[in-house]
């Protein structure tokens, strides 16, 4: 094989003469991670993997192919057979010279190899495996910005197949026209080609515009710009594109290469207004005619895009973020989490990031359900208009409630598309997926899938697509085919479509539930269109499946949160390496022992912990029982009886330090136990952490480590108002909820199973008849009140294990005695102090602390507390040490 020298091919090279049969045009692929890219190149040449495939010179019949195909891999399914049949077979017998071949760049993203077959099939034995089977190709010298193809020929040459061909919209003649002259003409909806738009045209009509005036509102130049070239827009650039507006295709066009205009130093974009530079009046006057700003603004666009991904200055995810605003133009947004998901970040950063860049367009980001955010503030402090007003002057409409229009969203997978056609986004090597199966239209397909070896959507009023379909393309199919759902079903679709056409690939994993159980596959073949006679699973990929199935409760805590999403198509590729390990099959001999792995537990209650605490062993054993049963659990009585105490000795024991104590209070809220917007000193805000969400963060850290949050005085608080949708978690830990504010991703959120919660409740305050059913049904409540146990005892045993009067327990039992409300009696507490136990200190305790309480419960109903409680009283119903009694009718009213 001779090689291709640099300089032999600065165009394409022609085709056949015209009396030949018309050329076809072919996508070769060179490996997965474009392995054989750069010596395809060199050696002048298109190749195939497939190593194990021998030498198919003497092949003469696409049976002899399949009979190969059929020996290696017997294990495969007949489609998968089939489909490597097909592209082995083209390769060797239906490319012909002069047909043209097109081999997308893995390794160069954003462009795309383009050449002509110039010999016949051949084969290396030498070759590593990579490239044994090639093709002689003539190279074009300079590779094609994926970005000159429009959307429907870019969405053919992104078919996921090793080899096949692209025919549709005069795909051929437009290649042909690309390597020529550098344009894409398009295809018209009549089935006739039409002139694409001409950007280089908006181009120097927009920089003539803002050279007599600048800088000008952005409407005001798309105004001018329009009058200037009244005559010269074709009816294809004046005709609108799409059902919600009445925008044009140029306006859209020249709104979108603007970006490109900034990057090339030519104009600046600044709070809605836009203004010409030096460089864009040289740049206007090197090219009159305007041909070729369209192509160096986006040559401009793509070097900035490259430096932002090499700056050690600035994190990847800021690149991105300017990026993927350039796809949310006037009149459309999108939302923290959306950004999220594509920057691989959370949505905090985000947030920070729209409060201190002056990116053009950082109003455009809503918070979860397209609504604006609370606390906006511009980043330049200059604009005074709210985040509404703004986004309603370019065009968003927003309904009575203060929701954005859906169909002006531009959603996680419109800007993954656009982010990975600019070449700002490389596809991941390899994704995650979750594909229902379990209830189509009533069946289980599932046992279908593993026997047979696929996965499949139903697809019922989908027409017939090829895998590879554009998301432009396949939205205008979507939005016919499903004209009669609404827009939120439609766009849901179109995700699932989209996801299983284009973005799911051969060695991705692929999962999927039934009957309790999970399973896991490996994707092993292309999206095919297959009519299927039940009508229940048109579209399908083939799948190895494993044949283990992995019982739903055994599952991670983040997968089963992930299975919790209601759509036929889910992406679990945070979840991969779990996947992966379900995938693997089980070794049949371990050499070595497995890693012990810890599992969460509490420990049984000591004997030290109860003499410590002054209680029965049995009663703190059955308080860990509960919380081992319900991990919430609420200590209740009136006052002085222990709660806090207690509360505090039984979590460190339990969980150690990993303990966090809070205290509820009628103004405390939401955004104070969980996670709220503060504002910051430089201005803005940040959502920060409460309580409850540092320790549900730290507990995700160390799950088989228990982590415990005690809430005081829990039922002063207006606990539906604290809690809010976190009320569900308390009963339903495995499962997600949307939290108030945005979220770390975009799954939910979920309670872990080794937070536990301990709340303290004086019924005093308020009784516990006043809880309402929700709160009981998600907590165990223990009571303690003074005259049960343990209660009633610990007063007592404190006092003989510091060698203290024992009369003092008989004085509290007397003085409960004698309260009739259980609610109010006296705890011990008020005695367990060493100051109680000195000259006069009863007494002291007496009159400063107990009287004033019982005071405050008989406030107008005629007892005479003193009289009746005072501790001369009581103590005169105590028998002394020589066991007399004195009557209450002996004795003198109390003086304390």
């Amino acid at each position: 094989m001779t090689s291709q020298q640099p300089g032999e091919a600065n165009q394409l090279v022609s085709g056949p003469d015209s009396g030949t049969n018309s050329p076809h045009a072919w996508v070769v692929r060179a490996g997965l991670k474009g392995e054989a890219e750069s010596s395809n190149l060199s050696l002048g040449r298109a190749s195939i993997g497939w190593f194990d495939v021998p030498d198919m010179t003497a092949i003469t019949k696409r049976e002899q192919v399949r009979e190969i195909v059929d020996r290696l891999y017997p294990d495969a399914s007949p489609q998968s057979r089939a489909g490597t049949t097909g592209q082995l077979w083209a390769f060797r017998s239906s490319i012909a010279v002069g047909d043209l071949i097109v081999m997308p760049l893995v390794t160069r993203p954003g462009l795309i190899a383009l050449g002509r077959c110039t010999g016949t099939y051949g084969y290396d034995p030498q070759d590593e495996g990579i490239a044994r089977h090639f093709l002689p190709v003539q190279w074009q010298q300079e590779p094609i910005p994926r970005d000159s193809l429009q959307r429907d020929l870019l969405a053919m040459v992104n078919g996921a197949k090793t080899v096949f061909s692209v025919s549709r919209n005069d795909a051929v003649e437009r290649l042909q026209a690309l390597g020529e002259r550098g344009v894409d003409p398009g295809f018209s909806d009549d089935g006739s080609p039409a002139e694409p738009v001409r950007r280089w045209l908006l181009y120097r009509a927009a920089l003539q515009v803002m050279s007599k005036e600048s800088p000008l509102r952005r409407a005001e130049v798309l105004a001018r710009v329009g009058e200037l070239l009244r005559d010269e827009l074709s009816d294809y650039e004046r005709a609108t594109f799409r059902e919600r507006d009445e925008t044009r295709r140029w306006e859209n066009n020249l709104t979108w290469g603007t970006t490109d205009m900034v990057a090339a130093g030519w104009m600046t974009k600044e709070k809605g207004w836009w203004g010409i530079t030096d460089a864009g009046r040289e740049a206007l006057a090197t090219h009159p005619d305007g041909v070729g700003l369209d192509a160096e603004a986006g040559r401009a666009y793509r070097e900035k895009i490259a430096r932002a991904g090499q700056s050690s200055e600035a994190p990847r995810y800021v690149g991105v973020l300017e990026a993927a605003l350039d796809a949310v133009e006037p009149g459309t947004w999108t939302t923290y989490g959306d950004l999220a998901a594509v920057a691989s970040t959370n949505a905090q950063t985000v947030g920070t990031f729209a409060n201190t860049s002056r990116a053009e367009g950082t109003h455009r980001i809503l918070g979860k359900g397209g609504r604006t955010v609370p606390g906006f503030a511009w980043a330049d402090g200059d604009r005074t208009e709210t985040q509404r007003e703004a986004l309603e002057a370019e065009g968003v409409v927003f309904d009575a409630g203060g929701t954005a229009d859906e169909s002006q969203h531009v959603r996680v997978e419109d800007l993954r598309d656009y982010l990975e056609t600019q070449g700002v986004l490389e596809p991941l090597p390899k994704r995650g997926w979750l594909v229902r199966g379990s209830s189509v239209d009533g069946h289980d397909l599932i046992p279908s899938w593993l026997r047979d070896g696929f996965a499949s959507l139903r697809a019922a009023k989908l027409r017939e697509v090829d895998a590879g379909i554009s998301r432009a393309e396949l939205k205008e199919i979507v939005d016919e085919d499903y004209s009669q759902t609404s827009y939120a079903a439609k766009a849901a679709k179109l995700d699932e479509f989209h996801a299983f056409l284009t973005r799911m690939r051969v060695g991705d994993i692929v999962a999927t539930t039934s009957q309790g159980k999970l399973y896991v596959g490996t994707v092993s073949g292309p999206a095919e269109y297959l009519a299927s006679a039940s009508g229940l699973s048109n579209l399908r990929r083939d799948v190895d499946w494993s044949p283990i199935g992995h019982d739903y409760g055994d599952l991670a805590p983040e997968v089963k949160a992930r299975l919790q999403i209601q759509y036929d198509v889910v992406e679990m590729t945070q979840q991969l390496d779990l996947l992966d390990e379900m995938l693997a099959p089980p070794s049949p001999i371990e050499v070595t022992p497995a890693p012990v792995v810890r599992e969460l537990t509490l420990p049984d209650a000591t004997d030290d912990l109860a003499e410590q605490l002054h209680v029965e062993r049995a009663w703190l054993q059955e308080c860990v029982d509960l919380l081992r049963d319900r991990p919430q659990l609420i200590f209740y009585g009136p006052p002085g009886t222990g709660k806090t105490y207690i509360a505090q000795h039984l979590a460190a024991h339990l969980a150690g330090d990993n303990v966090r104590l809070v205290q509820f209070h009628p103004a405390y809220s939401y955004e104070d136990f969980f996670e709220g917007y503060r504002p910051l000193e430089e201005g803005g805000f940040k959502l920060k952490p409460g309580p409850l969400r540092k320790v549900v963060d730290a507990a995700r850290d160390n799950p088989s480590a228990p982590y415990f949050l005690i809430i005081d005085e829990i039922n002063r608080g207006n606990l539906a108002k604290i809690f809010g949708e976190l009320y569900f978690l308390l009963e339903y830990r495995n499962q997600n909820v949307d939290l108030l504010y945005a979220t770390d991703d975009d799954i939910g959120f979920t309670l872990p199973e080794n937070v536990f919660i301990i709340g303290t409740m004086n019924t005093a305050d308020r009784s516990i008849a006043l809880v309402d059913a929700a709160m009981r049904r998600r907590f165990a409540f223990v009571p303690l009140h003074p005259s049960e146990p343990p209660a009633r005892d610990v007063l007592r045993r404190w006092l003989a294990a510091t060698g203290r009067d024992g009369r003092v327990a008989e004085l509290l039992d007397e003085l409960n005695r004698r309260i009739e409300d259980d609610d109010f009696k006296i705890g011990p507490s008020y005695f367990m102090r060493d100051a109680v136990h000195v000259d006069g200190g009863l007494e002291r305790a007496w009159r400063t602390a107990i009287l004033p309480l019982l005071e405050e419960h008989h406030y107008g109903d005629g007892v005479d507390v003193r009289q009746k409680y005072g501790l001369d009283a009581i103590r005169a119903k105590v028998p002394t040490q020589g066991g007399a009694v004195t009557s209450d009718e002996d004795q003198p009213a109390d003086p304390a």
